[in-house]
């Protein structure tokens, strides 16, 4: 149903996702995607941004690096709400430039409050794909899969932030532990649903950005159904209200890679359509006319950081 992914296609389509992230912030570079993908991520160098080296208590391998915005002045009461960003090397950069842009045009805006975390890799790379393929993905079947791609690490990598992750940033600062939001963008976004299908508790804002449905022969619908029939069974209701958005790219690029192919992408609003009819579980979605699935990034995570905030732009319908 869907075309099997090699080595050398899924490395420029990361590499086109880094220079499409790069292009947006220095418009005026020349260099090629694969070019600008190969520099180092972008440095935010300020007072309250913050990079630490974790590792998983559960896990034995190479530690995550995280970056971290933190608010300036005295938490509210219940403590600060937290953005988690998956892919945070590219990632965090974007939400903290959106997060600027909030807080120029509105400086009194007591919402912006907000800790930025982006969950990112050592590697000064804007994406390690090694790493995120493993963390990002089930385990996928061979016959989805061309080349010495190592997947199957989303429930440790989710044990990592459940367990190890959220636990140092409410030491570091107050929190409030009902106001927490994940963005994830392509296989990023194929995390976030999994996590909203596996463990609903986690979050209670989730934000998937061209999430890659198709991955592993579309085995996330698998999960939704489950999840679903889960829920039905359970009285038809989510015990706590959960915000979900997911945003979709024109799908120029995917038509150029399958063009000939005779294969179209899964229906993602058909996805946001199911889920909205869970009593409890409030679903935008955003599909956009001219952004391709690189270069969707950097709306979305303004979109998404917006979403979170209580500031969803206009252009975002529920469901």
């Amino acid at each position: 149903m869907f075309r099997r992914i090699d080595r050398r296609t899924a490395l420029l389509g990361l590499a086109a996702i880094a220079g499409s992230a790069l292009a947006r912030q220095n418009p005026a570079g020349a260099a090629t995607p694969r070019q600008q993908a190969a520099l180092p991520p972008e440095q935010i160098r300020h007072e309250r941004v913050e990079q630490f080296l974790l590792g998983g208590s559960r896990h034995a391998g190479e530690p995550w690096r995280i970056h971290v915005a933190w608010p300036q002045g005295e938490p509210p009461a219940q403590g600060y709400p937290v953005i988690h960003l998956l892919d945070g090397n590219a990632s965090f950069p974007l939400a903290w430039h959106a997060l600027q842009a909030m807080q120029r045009s509105d400086p009194q805006g007591a919402t912006q409050r907000v800790v930025l975390v982006g969950v990112g890799y050592p590697a000064e790379v804007r994406f390690d794909v090694e790493r995120r393929y493993f963390d990002l993905t089930p385990p996928t079947a061979s016959e989805y899969l061309r080349g010495a791609i190592r997947t199957g690490g989303q429930d440790v990598f989710l044990d990592f932030i459940e367990h190890d992750l959220r636990p140092a940033i409410a030491r570091r600062i107050a929190v409030d532990p009902q106001r927490q939001a994940l963005f994830g963008h392509s296989l990023g976004g194929l995390l976030a649903l999994h996590a909203l299908y596996t463990r609903p508790w986690m979050f209670q804002t989730w934000i998937a950005a061209d999430p890659s449905i198709w991955w592993n022969g579309a085995s996330i619908l698998h999960e939704e159904a489950a999840f679903l029939a889960g829920v039905q069974a359970a009285g038809g209701r989510l015990t706590q209200l959960l915000r979900l958005l997911i945003e979709q790219s024109s799908g120029q690029d995917a038509r150029q890679q399958r063009a000939g192919a005779g294969e179209s992408r899964p229906d993602i609003l058909g996805s946001a359509r199911r889920l909205a009819r869970i009593d409890g579980l409030d679903v935008f979605f955003h599909r956009f006319a001219d952004e391709s699935h690189p270069s969707m990034l950097g709306p979305s995570i303004g979109d998404g950081l917006r979403f979170f905030l209580g500031q969803a732009p206009a252009h975002l319908r529920r469901v």
